[in-house]
């Protein structure tokens, strides 16, 4: 599974955090820069000097919210939930993989490969659309792969997958 079909592979965990995320955006968020702005409103009404800037901050929060909440409602109706017990079984690296490589140095790295919207690197997983999901996606334990890396090509051997 690609982003070309311009679907969104997620794992369910990825699916209800993101959908948890939105419903808090939705209910609580909206409502606190509503008060927010209500507020700034009524301070400008009473002509303070700092209610403008304030206005405008919590205009700015707004738009910013709005953003966020189109974002993940766009991403979530255009996701679909990985198989993750068909992806453990499989052969070959995909979206959903956890795959521990060896670079040239023969030091070991676990990468979970997820689409961008779910992928942490902090936390081990990757894109499949970072230069080392996109190598190893498709590849099967014992495959080399060579990733373009800032500091030239890098080969990789894939020495399992979880």
């Amino acid at each position: 599974m690609t982003t070309q079909d311009n679907g969104v592979p997620l794992t369910q965990a990825g699916y209800d955090a993101m959908q948890k995320e939105l419903d808090e955006l939705r209910t609580v968020r909206r409502r606190e820069v509503a008060e927010q702005i209500a507020e700034a409103r009524d301070t400008e009404l009473d002509q303070d000097e700092d209610a403008i800037p304030a206005l405008e901050a919590a205009k700015e929060g707004q738009y910013f919210l709005e953003g966020r909440i189109l974002q993940l409602e766009q991403t979530l109706a255009r996701s679909t939930i990985i198989d993750e017990a068909a992806v453990r079984a499989g052969d070959t690296v995909q979206v959903g993989s956890t795959v521990v490589v060896e670079d040239a140095r023969g030091r070991e790295h676990t990468y979970r490969i997820l689409d961008a919207a779910e992928a942490d690197a902090s936390a081990g997983s990757i894109s499949q659309d970072s230069p080392i999901g996109a190598a190893v996606l498709g590849s099967r334990v014992g495959d080399t792969v060579q990733v373009q890396a800032p500091a030239g090509v890098q080969q990789l051997t894939v020495k399992e997958l979880r």
